[in-house]
């Protein structure tokens, strides 16, 4: 390869370039519209670049980049005369002929752009778009590179190492070459030939790259280390874009959820925290340094570009299914929404529902790669272009997955050593410290965690906030008296984790030498080389991803007793060895809601582990009666009212938990210290606000009665907006053979 810092090494690629006629079809035709593109440009008076429609194709229908048109939306400003009349105006000042007063020149240029649209444009500044408006302006002075990335390989090359300003790395790659060639003039021809000439010592690097992107072969990963699927984020592209602006300068973890809640408020922490590891693990675009996120290169390049196709590299490679879903669409042409969804289904055998294909394809869309036609999806000319890219055939996902033999593991001891636990009456006292748990259900959850010499796993599923997580760490702590705060772990699972992962780590695919740890895998070292103790990890909300996906190699290794697969570096790699023999004294407590947001458990984790439902719960026992800042008068109505619907509820299973009767008791506390709410009406309303939105059901003999007794509860309780609420349930049942709270 040519050096291109010195006079000759530049001369010597240029020469191997050639002249256009030289050039391959696809180029020559760039350059022919390019061409044109100046002509039309210069040929316009003021009045005419003053118009909507001038500008309308300027900003929008600009051949100076094919690839990378920009994701922002202008429309706003090109609908404002006085926008149009300014840059009409200013485009019809020369530019200097000098270097540094071009520099000068056009970064006002850029710069009073940049200004002007923050007043149209919600989003970030249309970088890309602008450079691309000043390169068809003043073709003199520019190339048509507008990745910045790319600028920035090329002013390296050139021996220009000071990292200038963004429309300056252009002018300055222009100036070089014009340097070397001398001046072009005003022949609109030579001037766009020598404006892509830049994209030519581009593809002398790196082969593969066509105008307006610079690519390479690929290699994709195998079906076994690819991510299985990509999770849905709500506003998906733009909200990844956002994202990337708000990380751009580093950001803590607790201010990048801060900032998600912002763009979803009505979003639960959970899905919040689902998003970061989705942009962290899917998509490779951010990562975390300690305490702090900030982006990765690929990051930057996409927020630079605002161009999706600087996604393409990753995705096509890393997400299981997603090349195959492409290359479908290529050779079919149009494929029927179920169809494209089996598709991708079947590449992961695991799979169980059309959730997550769905997710993917719906991403495809945000990204414009495919686009949908009646009931049909096809690709777009950018997804036309990612099917290009792929030059293998897509491999599934084999049904069992075996890991490979290890070489060097880490043992967590050489002597068997006894595990010391707690006797059960110990732990039962220490347990319903925190509450009233059933004596019974905590030497079951007990008996079932310590049945096994190794498979420590148990599952409390039942009825939301009835204290399914206070007991699972309670007992915890109860095993850990007086040990050490690293023997507890309370991981909240995240919906999109489809591999392992999320629990385990993985090698750094952005820096080769180093290997992402996570929470879960300190954990489990820390375990294994402390064998005398237990450890505990409360799994909460287990089942937003399928646990048979993430824990798979625990689930594997916790039934046979073999090694964890970490990777297949050198041993220790990173300070992560190869593989962990599976530790006896690692306990897993997994918590579990049965709703629409939620996923079934498989035979895989059913099989390893004891299931425990808890769905009575007994409100003489509440521990705050006496409590909770309310007249006794007040109390009892309030006592009378949630033991009444409890009776009428429970029987489908629709009534409530402690966390319900905490909140309601809380928030008449409240009431009655502002003086302004009537009881009776505090009452209604925080019954209506916390019990009445779970009621849902389809016409059934058990739903029905539920609906009538809960009636008849309130009407004796003078619960009078929640009655009327019920009676509008009731008739939906009867009119419509289901009802739910939200119409």
């Amino acid at each position: 390869m040519h050096n291109l810092a010195t006079d000759e090494g530049l001369r010597a690629a240029l020469e191997v370039i050639g002249p256009v006629s030289n050039w391959n079809s696809a180029d020559r035709d760039w350059v022919r519209r390019l061409s044109a593109e100046i002509v039309w440009v210069r040929s316009a008076d003021e009045t005419e670049r003053s118009s909507r429609d001038f500008q309308e194709r300027l900003w929008e229908r600009n051949p100076v980049s094919e690839v990378g048109r920009g994701n922002i939306s202008v429309q706003a400003a090109l609908d404002d005369p006085e926008f149009r009349t300014w840059l009409a105006a200013y485009s019809f000042h020369p530019a200097p002929n000098d270097t540094a007063g071009r520099v000068q020149f056009l970064r006002e240029l850029y710069d009073g752009l940049a200004a002007r649209l923050k007043t149209f444009v919600d989003a970030k500044t249309p970088r890309l778009k602008i450079l691309r408006v000043i390169a068809a302006l003043y073709p003199e002075c520019m190339t048509t590179v507008v990745s910045r990335t790319i600028l920035r390989k090329l002013n390296f090359a050139f021996g220009l190492q000071d990292r200038p300003a963004f429309v300056e790395e252009n002018i300055l790659v222009r100036a070089r070459l014009d340097q070397i060639l001398g001046e072009v003039g005003s022949d609109p021809d030579r001037l766009a030939e020598r404006m892509a000439l830049a994209w030519q010592l581009v593809k002398q690097v790196s082969p593969q790259a066509t105008a307006g992107e610079m690519t390479e072969d690929l290699a994709p990963l195998p079906a076994a280390r690819r991510t299985r699927g990509l999770t849905a984020v709500k506003g998906q592209f733009q909200t990844l874009l956002l994202t990337l602006d708000h990380v751009r300068n580093g950001t803590t973890r607790d201010e990048l959820v801060e900032f998600l809640r912002s763009v979803s408020p009505e979003a639960k922490d959970v899905s919040l925290n689902g998003t970061i590891s989705t942009f962290q693990g899917q998509f490779g675009v951010i990562r975390r340094d300690g305490d702090r996120y900030d982006l990765t290169e690929q990051g930057e390049r996409l927020l630079e570009s605002q161009e999706p196709s600087e996604l393409a590299d990753w995705l096509l490679t890393r997400i299981l299914g997603l090349d195959q879903a492409i290359l479908t669409l290529r050779d079919r042409v149009s494929v029927r929404a179920p169809e494209l969804t089996a598709v991708v289904k079947a590449m992961n055998p695991g799979l169980t529902s059309d959730f997550g294909p769905q997710g993917m394809i719906n991403w495809l869309r945000s990204l414009g790669v495919v686009e949908t036609v009646a009931d049909a999806y096809r690709l777009t000319e950018r997804g036309r272009q990612w099917a290009e890219r792929i030059d293998w055939i897509p491999e599934p996902l084999a049904a069992e997955v075996d890991p490979a033999p290890l070489i060097e593991t880490f043992e967590s001891s050489v002597e068997p050593v006894k595990l010391m636990v707690p006797a059960l009456d110990q732990i039962v006292e220490f347990v319903q410290q925190a509450g009233h748990f059933d004596t019974g259900l905590i030497a079951c959850l007990h008996a079932s965690l310590w049945s096994n010499p190794r498979r420590h796993f148990a599952i409390l599923t039942g009825l939301s906030g009835a204290g399914k997580t206070l007991l699972a760490r309670q007992y915890a702590k109860s095993l850990i008296q007086g040990g050490s705060e690293q023997q507890l772990l309370t991981l909240p699972v995240q919906p999109g984790w489809y591999d392992p992962s999320a629990l385990l780590g993985y090698v750094n695919p952005l820096r080769g030498d180093s290997y992402f740890r996570t929470g879960f895998l300190e954990f489990l070292l820390a375990a294994a080389k402390d064998p005398g103790r237990p450890y505990v990890a409360v799994l909460d909300e287990m089942n937003l991803s399928h646990p048979e996906q993430y824990m798979a190699p625990l689930l594997s290794a916790m039934e046979t007793g073999s090694t964890i697969q970490l990777h297949n570096e050198n041993e220790h790699f990173d300070g992560v060895p190869r593989g962990v023999r599976y530790p006896t004294n690692l306990v897993l407590i997994g918590t579990v809601n049965m709703d629409e947001t939620t996923h079934g458990l498989s035979d895989k984790v059913l099989d390893r582990a004891f299931v425990h439902e808890f769905w009575d719960v007994n409100l003489e026992a509440y521990p705050r009666w006496g409590k909770c800042g309310i007249g006794q008068a007040d109390e009892e109505r309030t006592r009378a009212a949630l033991t009444a619907l409890m009776t009428a509820l429970s029987p489908a299973r629709l009534h409530f938990g402690w966390r319900v009767v905490d909140d309601v008791m809380d928030f008449l506390s409240h009431a009655a210290g502002g003086g302004v709410l009537p009881f009776q009406a505090a009452l209604d309303s925080v019954i209506y606000a916390k019990v009445l939105p779970k009621l849902r059901g389809e016409d059934t003999l058990r739903f029905r009665d539920a609906l009538k007794n809960s009636q008849a509860a309130m009407a004796a309780s003078g619960l009078t907006q929640c009655q009327k609420k019920v009676e509008e349930l009731m008739r939906d049942l009867e009119t419509t053979g289901s009802a739910r709270f939200w119409r």
